[in-house]
């Protein structure tokens, strides 16, 4: 439990950096200067407004000069990401493979969020996944294999998870132009996925594609029946592609084991 507690509080405090990374990379501003200050109003922000999580709801979810409100955002992205590095504690340990997944969680909150606000993935985040994801298979692999295949995820499985990702996002994206006359998915999307491939091996790129085209779907009809959106309404995909990353990451093998064990 202490270190859960531990885990909890770094992912908080990496969540509160992620904050940072969202709301100043798509403005081209420096990451690291100047230091935390209010968007609206720019007052330098003190260490104690600063406390992630707890800040946002001590200072009544408002700048403490201003007084303007707090994006909900903040404290979204604190949690999720606290949450997150206890999960994959919990399923994997503190070993070489809680470095790997949260480091695929970590960029994976970054595009998510980014693309909720500014409707585009950075090409920075992208680039950085892939050098770290391969570089990382390198060093680590074997990670420990999905039950279901055996195949365990070495460099060589991560490079072909990055080609098949891309190329059925590719072939999607080109289908559903044809089809629809439109773009249907964007640059950013496909790339997401080849970078997310490399992380979690062609077995769990496979499910987490299925999950996202299934989740967006059921999404995307939902808000057509609830009047929230129009047939040639776009959504933004990231949140998908992340959530099923996710959920194949930490539930892959029992997902793929259940469905095996029905078609038998």
């Amino acid at each position: 439990m202490f270190i859960k507690l531990i885990l909890f509080c770094i992912g908080a405090i990496i969540g509160s950096f992620l904050n940072a990374v969202i709301y100043r990379l798509p403005r081209r501003e420096s990451l690291l200067f100047p230091g935390s200050h209010c968007p609206q109003c720019g007052e330098k922000i003190r260490w104690f407004d600063n406390i992630p999580i707890l800040s946002f709801f001590l200072l009544g979810r408002k700048c403490r000069h201003c007084k303007l409100p707090i994006p909900v955002r903040y404290p979204i992205v604190e949690i999720l990401s606290a949450v997150l590095f206890v999960i994959i504690y919990h399923v994997y340990g503190f070993n070489y493979e809680f470095f790997f997944y949260t480091t695929l969680s970590v960029l994976l909150l970054t595009v998510t969020f980014t693309d909720l606000e500014k409707g585009k993935i950075p090409n920075s985040v992208i680039l950085l996944g892939v050098v770290l994801g391969l570089l990382m298979s390198l060093i680590f692999w074997p990670v420990r294999p999905p039950s279901w295949t055996g195949w365990p995820l070495n460099f060589t499985n991560s490079l072909i998870a990055f080609l098949v990702g891309g190329g059925i996002m590719i072939f999607w994206a080109a289908a559903g132009k044809l089809l629809f006359k439109k773009e249907s998915l964007g640059a950013g999307d496909i790339k997401l996925v080849a970078m997310a491939g490399i992380f979690l091996g062609l077995q769990n790129t496979l499910l987490a594609l299925f999950l996202s085209f299934l989740t967006a779907t059921i999404a995307g009809i939902s808000m057509i029946l609830l009047k929230k959106a129009r047939m040639d309404s776009r959504l933004p995909f990231a949140p998908f592609l992340a959530s099923g990353a996710l959920i194949s990451l930490v539930y892959g093998n029992q997902i793929c084991t259940w469905y095996f064990n029905i078609i038998r």
